[in-house]
């Protein structure tokens, strides 16, 4: 397997940006939230409150659990009313129950963090919880604490959003360019970056015009059209694109001098310096062919996902799929009920005809799975590897075959004309990789 070098593969995904006019609104506050103290991709967090406690808009109310975690506040006004087993994705955690009192009255105490230094700026980051939020919710103070061992000379905001159907990144660059400023003027401050590139697929063209225009009299910072395909978005896809650096396996971005932040998660940054509000909520697109009225609406983090639906007119019909996120990464919603999480960008949900899977067919060899795959991988060899009984040997090939790299981006999926399930398949292989080496380490202690 060798990484790009020259041109880094891509493919051209429908759109379907069909919410990007549309400015963001604000839901009033549901019922009720229900709020996963592990929604960031570290450890959980650990509930400081109790069942019938009061508490406001921004409070702590869970703080963080260990490596990688972030504090959780409370994101409506009301009363605690339970705290209760909850499994998101997979990983089970408690999640904190809260009945709102629909007045969404904020925490007196909150106000915006006053620094001075490296080790207060990226406490008061934590103390924002804000998480990556493209979907990896990965801590940015953990992405920002890189700078302790290397200098990050540029950073590159994330505005691609090439996945279809989602334009909350548009918007909040359309919206709030003032909080992204805040963001790129703290760190220039605490890590002394000194080169801001935002990246913004060509799709895109206001948003492009409006930054530029908004930082014309700053030269630390660079607007760059990006070509609309997918996934521009992707780090390393990004990162060659914007800057012709490649990233190797294993290696951290960090030690090319680069760092890549969201733009929206800049945004939060910027925002909690500015007026103090932790990350208690999300401006999310919400789309599909399902949904009565499509829009980008912004809701209470943990607002059950009926409820959004409701404020979007209802369902037109009866959904055969709901995803959160996007279309080509996004994750299956098999509850209503479900929350919105920190890094839920997106909630679609589409009707029968346009969710159908068409049949699998035998692999007819063409190669076009390895072509379009940005890191050009072969998910044919994955799934070959798949299909041995000897885990041993299945862990050798994908292992060999360096399946880890593999970024889930659908891409092969996408392209391949037997309809075979390669994407579920790489998921599948990665984590079965994951839990052998887990065992194998276990076993050799």
């Amino acid at each position: 397997m060798a990484l790009f070098t020259k041109k880094i593969s891509a493919v051209k995904v429908p759109h379907h940006k069909n919410t990007a006019a549309l400015a963001s609104v604000v839901a009033p506050p549901p019922p009720e939230v229900l709020i996963p103290t592990n929604m960031q991709s570290g450890d959980a967090c650990v509930p400081v409150v109790s069942v019938g406690d009061t508490v406001k808009v921004g409070q702590v109310i869970a703080k963080a659990g260990g490596r990688n975690s972030v504090p959780l506040h409370a994101t409506v006004s009301g009363t605690v009313t339970a705290i209760e087993p909850y499994k998101l994705t997979g990983r089970a955690a408690e999640a904190i129950r809260i009945q709102s009192d629909g007045k969404m009255e904020r925490d007196p105490n909150l106000a915006p963090p006053v620094v001075s230094d490296l080790d207060g700026f990226l406490q008061a980051v934590n103390d924002s919880g804000v998480v990556g939020l493209g979907g990896a919710a990965f801590p940015v103070w953990a992405k920002l604490d890189a700078i302790r061992k290397n200098p990050i000379p540029t950073v590159l905001v994330n505005g691609a959003e090439c996945e279809p159907f989602i334009t909350s990144d548009h918007r909040m660059m359309l919206e709030h360019a003032d909080w992204i400023k805040k963001g790129i003027e703290l760190l220039k401050e605490y890590l002394h970056s000194e080169e801001f590139i935002i990246g913004i697929e060509k799709n895109k063209p206001d948003a492009i015009e409006h930054l530029t225009q908004f930082f014309a009299e700053d030269n630390t910072v660079r607007v760059m059209p990006l070509e609309s395909v997918y996934p521009q978005g992707a780090k390393q896809v990004l990162l060659y694109n914007a800057t012709g650096k490649v990233v190797g396996p294993g290696q951290r971005l960090a030690s090319l001098g680069v760092i890549i932040i969201n733009v929206t998660s800049l945004a939060m940054v910027g925002r909690y310096f500015t007026d103090g509000t932790p990350l208690v909520s999300r401006s999310i697109t919400v789309d599909g062919s399902a949904v009565s009225e499509p829009k980008n609406i912004e809701f209470p983090i943990g607002t059950p996902i009926s409820y959004v639906f409701e404020q979007c007119g209802g369902l037109k019909n009866s959904p055969r799929k709901i995803i959160y996120g996007g279309a080509m990464m996004g994750k299956t919603v098999t509850d209503l009920n479900a929350p919105v999480l920190k890094a839920t960008n997106a909630i679609l949900a589409f009707g029968e005809e346009d969710s159908k899977k068409k049949p699998a067919a035998p692999c007819i060899h063409c190669g076009r799975c390895v072509e379009a795959c940005p890191l050009n991988l072969n998910p044919t060899e994955f799934s070959h590897a798949m299909e041995i009984d000897d885990e041993d040997r299945r862990a050798e090939i994908l292992t060999r075959e360096q399946v880890s790299l593999c970024m889930e981006c659908g891409c092969c999926s996408f392209v391949c004309p037997a309809h075979r399930p390669l994407a579920e398949n790489n998921t599948a292989a990665r984590g079965f990789i994951r839990k052998y080496n887990a065992a194998k380490k276990e076993g050799g202690k």
